[in-house]
């Protein structure tokens, strides 16, 4: 699949979430992964994030999508046991 058309498929998939999301919408929205997980992914810079709080970071939709189209992604989904 192109990766626009991978772009549209997901705007579908997600499109009744909101446009800015927390940590615990985006475990959910990434098929259910640990917030341990999506700890690394911030603290590591690889999903790209808004510091809100102390502790509240916050994720566009936007932002998400791209993480989802990246090389690190495609990597690393094969290690995890759910998956978009």
């Amino acid at each position: 699949m192109e990766n626009e058309n991978k772009r549209q498929y997901y705007y579908r998939l997600f499109e009744g979430y909101p446009d800015v999301v927390d940590t615990e919408t985006v475990r959910e929205m990434l098929g259910g992964i640990g917030i341990g997980t999506v700890w690394k992914l911030i603290r590591g810079n690889h999903l790209k994030h808004i510091h809100y709080l102390e502790q509240c970071f916050l994720v566009p939709k936007e932002w998400l999508i791209d993480y989802i189209l990246s090389d690190h992604y495609t990597n690393y989904k094969q290690n995890l046991s759910v998956q978009v």
